[in-house]
């Protein structure tokens, strides 16, 4: 899928649940940031949170049930405000000017990581993980994010 096509599905919530990975994540952050500049972080948070609502809808008006998967124990079920935040400010930090998103990904391999290295050299786990950080942005406790 071309750049131009998995952000309309995106932006459309056409995405299938089983597609919507983290590197799915970084990749829209990484287009918004690159094609929008300073209003990354509102669409990114705004898109999120709309996806996951359609993604919630599909699953109520399914007629086939779907086995409960069990909860993420670092509760990184659903939107976290934080881990959005940051990673929207360390994306806007490592983009090189005119790279493909692949060259970034090969460039960036800790951002594409589910333990999250990239994350907790600026965060403790338990700051990271916690309801607060999910609910809203939380100034990081080990190191400064880079300013977007």
């Amino acid at each position: 899928m071309s750049d131009d096509e998995f952000l309309a599905a995106f932006e459309a919530c056409t995405v299938a649940r089983t597609e919507w990975t983290h590197e799915a994540h970084v990749r829209m952050a990484w287009l918004y940031v690159t094609r929008t500049g300073p209003g990354a972080l509102d669409r990114v948070r705004a898109g999120i949170q709309k996806l996951n609502a359609a993604f919630v809808r599909r699953q109520q008006m399914s007629c086939i049930a779907v086995p409960r998967k069990e909860p993420d124990p670092r509760g990184l079920d659903g939107y976290h405000d934080t881990i959005t935040t940051a990673f929207v400010a360390l994306i806007a930090a490592r983009v090189a000017p005119g790279e493909g998103f692949a060259a970034f990904r090969a460039r960036n391999p800790d951002l594409f990581d589910r333990a999250f290295p990239a994350l907790l050299r600026h965060y403790s786990p338990q700051l990271l993980f916690s309801e607060h950080a999910k609910a809203a942005f939380i100034e990081p406790d080990l190191e400064p994010l880079p300013t977007m």
